[in-house]
């Protein structure tokens, strides 16, 4: 690990809301290490952070075990002088849960643990406001610094990403179908224009919207299925989109947007 001064390190010194400075899936990647170091064995800070590659006394190592904290992945026994830290039941079942279902929600009960993503994930999802919004809410209404609110906003991003937070069905029991993690409302945009036919191809975090005379995509593509979905919704809405030129269209194929002539 790296002690060098990032934007992480500024964030962290600016007098801000408390939060995780890593996102979930980097938080689990640290439990992952303790486990295979010290499997839930109590261990102290000096092993814990040789385990995750941190100098015993580094503000790194501290952040880090605060984070999982966080997350609710460890869980300290003892105090004082006998503090150890062993990672928790949680984090346990995170690692070696096989029933997808009971794994995702095992992975949403962490992303919701820290109190200010769960606040901004019943607040901004699932359909999040743009990031200059958010980045104004969070420094003007919130008082977080300047970079800790844009670390903020990463970390939520990565989480609600990585937990699924942004689909339906993670924020209420009673929604099933998938909406966008992010962009104001892109589906709604584009199916008032009479393309509703497409929003069903469109699954979180993916999102498309239509400004007059271009398309915005913003997506995460983590599978083959997300970029066949991706491909999917982009052949769906490029009639929305002015010709380049007269003679040229745009076909999408399996590799993206290639000019083809007719």
């Amino acid at each position: 690990m790296s002690d060098t001064i990032t934007s992480e390190d500024r964030a962290r010194r600016e007098r801000s809301p408390s939060f995780p400075f890593i996102p979930l899936g980097k938080a689990i990647d640290r439990a992952r290490a303790i486990a295979e170091a010290h499997n839930r064995s109590p261990t102290g800070l000096a092993a814990l952070g040789k385990a995750l590659g941190y100098a015993p006394k580094s503000s790194g190592l501290l952040q880090t075990v605060a984070a999982l904290r966080a997350y609710g992945l460890t869980e300290d026994v003892g105090r004082g002088e006998d503090r150890r830290i062993r990672l928790s039941d949680l984090a346990w079942r995170i690692l070696h849960e096989t029933r997808e279902e009971v794994r995702k929600k095992a992975l949403r009960e962490a992303a919701l643990r820290p109190r200010p993503i769960a606040e901004y994930a019943a607040k901004w999802l699932p359909s999040r406001p743009s990031d200059n919004h958010c980045l104004s809410e969070l420094h003007l209404d919130r008082g977080f610094g300047t970079e800790a609110a844009k670390l903020f906003l990463r970390v939520f991003d990565e989480t609600a990403i990585f937990a699924n937070l942004g689909t339906r069905d993670s924020l209420s029991e009673t929604m099933e179908e998938p909406v966008p993690l992010r962009g104001t409302g892109p589906i709604q945009t584009v199916a008032a224009a009479g393309h509703a036919d497409w929003s069903a191809t469109v699954s979180a975090p993916m999102a498309i919207s239509f400004f007059g005379d271009r398309l915005e995509v913003r997506a995460l593509l983590v599978s083959q299925e997300s970029v066949v979905k991706l491909i999917d919704a982009l052949q769906a809405t490029k009639s929305l989109l002015p010709a380049e030129d007269q003679g040229r269209q745009h076909e999408v194929t399996a590799t993206g947007l290639n000019p083809a002539s007719n």
